[in-house]
């Protein structure tokens, strides 16, 4: 398993959204997200929540790894 390091790029917008419930700072891939984060820190059903998946690794044909997210 491996946590995505999201870095700024000329091609992604990125945003950050600042988490009160898990008292950290999240970046996140785009405004869907952003809004969706949103949501979740007002939600009294939600407890804590993650910006970012974590991936894995897979054999592909037995003999190159590759990953997935």
């Amino acid at each position: 398993m491996y946590r995505r390091n999201l870095k700024h790029s000329r091609v992604k917008n990125l945003f950050k959204f600042a988490n009160l419930k898990m008292d950290s700072v999240m970046t996140v891939e785009s405004a869907l997200e952003s809004d969706t984060c949103f949501h979740f820190e007002y939600s009294s059903d939600v407890i804590s929540f993650e910006a970012q998946l974590e991936g894995f690794y897979y054999g592909f044909f037995g003999q190159k790894i590759a990953l997935y997210t």
